[in-house]
C-alpha cells in the first residue's frame, strides 16, 4: 500500500465521488440498484466535505493528514466499481440508448451478473464513509480536549455525537444484511466485508499518524539531501551534514598541516557564515547553528603577546591590510 501523502489524492478522491454521482443520476428511476448508490455515495461525499473543511489545532496537523490519507482510500473502491458498470450505465438511465434490443439485453446481464457487485459495492461504502465519520468524531472529540476549559460543553456533544455515530454505523450495518435477499451467508458476507473496509481505513490512519510523528520529530535543520558547504582555513571546500561530528572532521582534515589539529583541539579557529560575514557560535545547540544549503568558512585564530602585526605568522609576509580584516594567504 503506498502513503503519498498528497492532498491531492484527497481532493481527487472527492472529485470522482462527485463524477461518479452526476452520472448515476442520469439514470433517472430506471434502476433502483442505481438510486440506492447515488444515495450512498451523497452519505460518502458529505462525509469527505467535512473532511476537507475540518479546521484543527496546529498540535492536530499529523491526524489531520492521517485523515484525509484514510478518506482517500475511497478512491480505489469507486474507481474499480465505475470501470464495471460504465457500459451498463447509457442503457440503465430514462429512455435508454439508441437500440431497445440492445438495452433490453443489458438490462438482463445487469440483473443476472451485477446484482452481487451493486451489494457489494454499498457494502465497502458504508465501511468508508462510518470509518471517515467515526475518525472524524474522534479528532473533534480530541480537538475539544485540547481546550476543555474553553470547551467543556462541546467536549460533552461530541462524546455523545461519537456514541450515536457508532450506534448509526451498527444500525447500518445490520441493515446490509436486512436488505439480502439470498440468505443469510450472503448477509454475513457482506457484513465481513464491511467491516474489513472500515478496519482498513483505520489501520491507513495509525500507520500515517505513526509516520508524520517520526517526521516531526526530525529537527528542521537535518536534511540529508542539502549539505552545509564548509570551506576550511586552507580555502578547501568540504560539504557535511549535521549529524557529523565537525571538531573531529576538522582535526582530521587538518592532521598533516602542522599545529593546525592542537588549534583545532583549542577552539583557536572560528567559523563564519559566508553571506552575512556574522561568526557561528558554536557553543549553540546544535541545530540553531546551521542550516542545510547554508555556506560557512573557516579562519584560524592565532593569539601571540605581541604588538599587533600584518605579518603572515609564518613566511612574515606583509599582508598590507588590517590586522582586523580575513587573510588569506
Amino acid at each position: 500500500m503506498s502513503f503519498g501523502f498528497s492532498v491531492g489524492d484527497f481532493i481527487s478522491a472527492l472529485e470522482l465521488v462527485a463524477t461518479v454521482i452526476d452520472a448515476l443520476r442520469e439514470s433517472g428511476g430506471a434502476s433502483s440498484e442505481y438510486r440506492e448508490i447515488v444515495r450512498q455515495l451523497y452519505s460518502l461525499k458529505t462525509a469527505l466535505i467535512s473532511v476537507k473543511r475540518l479546521e484543527v489545532d496546529p498540535a492536530q496537523n499529523a491526524e489531520l493528514v492521517s485523515l484525509q490519507q484514510a478518506a482517500a482510500q475511497c478512491q480505489l473502491t469507486i474507481d474499480s466499481f465505475w470501470k464495471k458498470v460504465q457500459k451498463y450505465q447509457p442503457h440503465l438511465r430514462a429512455g435508454g440508448s439508441s437500440s431497445r434490443l440492445k438495452d433490453g439485453w443489458m438490462k438482463i446481464q445487469w440483473a443476472v451478473c451485477k446484482k452481487e457487485d451493486v451489494a457489494r459495492f454499498k457494502a465497502d461504502l458504508v465501511g468508508h464513509t462510518e470509518s471517515i465519520q467515526l475518525l472524524l468524531m474522534a479528532m473533534q472529540m480530541a480537538s475539544a480536549t485540547l481546550h476543555e476549559k474553553r470547551h467543556e460543553q462541546q467536549a460533552q456533544s461530541i462524546v455523545g455525537r461519537v456514541q450515536d455515530s457508532y450506534f448509526g454505523c451498527m444500525q447500518r450495518l445490520s441493515s446490509i444484511a436486512e436488505s439480502i435477499q439470498n440468505g443469510l451467508e450472503e448477509g454475513k458476507k457482506l457484513l465481513v466485508m464491511t467491516t474489513k473496509v472500515m478496519q482498513t481505513n483505520i489501520k491507513v490512519f495509525q500507520v500515517v499518524l505513526d509516520i508524520q510523528r517520526i517526521i516531526t520529530t526530525i529537527p528542521g535543520q537535518i536534511d540529508r539531501q542539502q549539505p552545509i558547504y564548509f570551506i576550511d582555513a586552507l580555502g578547501r571546500s568540504s560539504p557535511f551534514h549535521l549529524e557529523f561530528a565537525l571538531v573531529s572532521v576538522l582535526k582530521a582534515n587538518f592532521k598533516k598541516v602542522g599545529h593546525a589539529p592542537e588549534m583545532i583541539e583549542r577552539g583557536d579557529f572560528v567559523i563564519h557564515d559566508s553571506a552575512t560575514k556574522k561568526d557561528i557560535n558554536l557553543g549553540m545547540d546544535w541545530d540553531l547553528c546551521f542550516s542545510p544549503g547554508q555556506r560557512v568558512e573557516m579562519s584560524m585564530v592565532f593569539k601571540r603577546p605581541t604588538r599587533p602585526t600584518n605579518n603572515c605568522p609564518t613566511c612574515k609576509a606583509d599582508c598590507g591590510k588590517s590586522t582586523e580584516e580575513d587573510i588569506e594567504w
